[in-house]
């Protein structure tokens, strides 16, 4: 303020004394001059007020913030001072417990990667026999091809191999005599499972639901189906050299068709024998034991 004084006044003194107009023109400008300065000073004084206002705001919610990480930390170190407690008072009253936990706790786990162990095995084991099992599909395929048309047979269905054999190709109606063609079937088929001495064999008869008439010998359905097994059993281990001990008859009778419908096709279909082909499990459940 001044300075401001002092620029208006310098002029007035400088006409009042006659002073010439060049030095008056200098006095003007040192006066515009000094005006200049005074003005950015006075700037510069109010950013530097805004500045420390500023400043002084961010050094408040600094010490706000110090003060409420203060008040955790006492607070977290309160915590870990209890849980030490907790521990001491666990470690010196229970040692004996929690050391018996520890150790049933490494026995599960030990039991678990046992577990694992023998479940990894059982399914190598189980791809294994699905690879064996497709293998075998093909040959018998390609050995019986010559019988499809008489309707013959070969898929797989959970994991075992069916090889299906109509009436057709097997038997005359309320017979139990095995024809021709159907010797020369089985003498391919039982020429396959010889290479194949861990597959064990079922033979399933199966018949139609029309009840046998009452001038046979048979008593019913169920009887014909046990006759006809049988006789494919016969005839395989004698003429196929099949071994008798891999080898089960059995008769289903007209309970497990393939067709639900009346028609004649239906009831031919459902006139069939099974050969079905199970490998031998023994080692998968002794991995599972």
């Amino acid at each position: 303020m001044k300075y401001s004084r002092l620029a208006l006044f310098i002029p007035l003194l400088c006409l009042a004394c006659g002073v010439p107009k060049d030095e008056h023109a200098a006095v003007v400008a040192s006066r515009d001059s000094l005006q200049a300065i005074v003005a950015a000073n006075n700037k510069t004084i109010a950013d530097l007020n805004s500045g420390i206002r500023t400043l002084t705001g961010t050094v408040i919610e600094r010490e706000k913030r110090i003060d409420s990480l203060g008040r955790r930390a006492d607070s977290l170190e309160r915590s870990i001072k209890e849980a030490e407690a907790t521990y001491r008072t666990l470690k010196s009253n229970s040692s004996a417990e929690i050391q018996s936990l520890f150790e049933q706790l490494d026995k599960a786990r030990a039991d678990l990667s046992t577990r694992e162990q023998k479940l990894r095995e059982a399914e190598q084991k189980l791809r294994s026999r699905d690879s064996v099992m497709n293998a075998l599909r093909q040959t018998l395929s390609n050995a019986l091809l010559g019988f499809r048309e008489s309707g013959l047979t070969v898929d797989i269905r959970n994991g075992k191999v069916y090889v299906s054999l109509s009436n057709q190709l097997l038997f005359k109606s309320g017979s139990t005599a095995i024809d021709s063609r159907g010797q020369d079937a089985l003498k391919e088929l039982a020429t396959v499972l010889n290479n194949q001495p861990d597959i064990a064999i079922l033979v399933e008869g199966h018949t139609d639901n029309v009840p046998v008439s009452g001038g046979t010998r048979f008593t019913d359905n169920w009887e014909l189906s046990v006759l006809r097994s049988t006789e494919v059993v016969h005839f395989m281990v004698n003429s196929g050299h099949i071994d008798p001990s891999r080898i089960t008859a059995a008769g289903r009778g007209e309970y497990h068709p393939v067709r639900n419908g009346e028609t004649p096709e239906d009831r031919a279909a459902n006139r069939r024998t099974e050969v079905i082909l199970t490998p031998k499990l023994d080692e998968l459940f002794d991995v599972l034991k």
